[in-house]
């Protein structure tokens, strides 16, 4: 499975846990998976999570008005250059965007500029 497919499967299952409005989620990880989840924790999408034996247990967090911190997930394909990214928070500054690169992964948004291009996981 492709590194990309293993984000969007995690993603998949924190977007369906906060649907049913669930505070926790109980998930058995791969270290693959515990990249996401640091830097899901470091932008504040989720509280963060715990190990316990083979489970790792993610608080999820929810906006003052109820609605998950990934309730508007879009996933994407293409690889886009740097030009190309800005251009895209450009014209839509209210979202944030997964992005895969060689230098690992983060998240980019109005408030946190694009320094480099890469492969566009989703749009949260």
């Amino acid at each position: 499975m492709l590194i990309s497919n293993k984000f969007k499967l995690l993603l998949s299952k924190i977007r369906i846990a906060q649907c049913n409005k669930k505070k926790k989620l109980k998930l058995k990880l791969f270290s693959i998976d515990l990249i996401l989840l640091d830097v899901l924790w470091k932008n504040g999408v989720i509280y963060g999570y715990n190990k316990k034996k083979d489970i790792y247990i993610i608080f999820l967090r929810y906006s003052l008005r109820g609605f998950g911190m990934v309730d508007s997930v879009a996933f994407l394909y293409p690889i886009l250059t740097k030009k190309q990214l800005k251009t895209l928070i450009i014209l839509n500054p209210y979202y944030s965007y997964l992005i895969l690169t060689f230098k690992g992964i983060s998240i980019c948004s109005k408030s946190n500029l694009v320094d480099y291009g890469g492969r566009l996981i989703a749009k949260l």
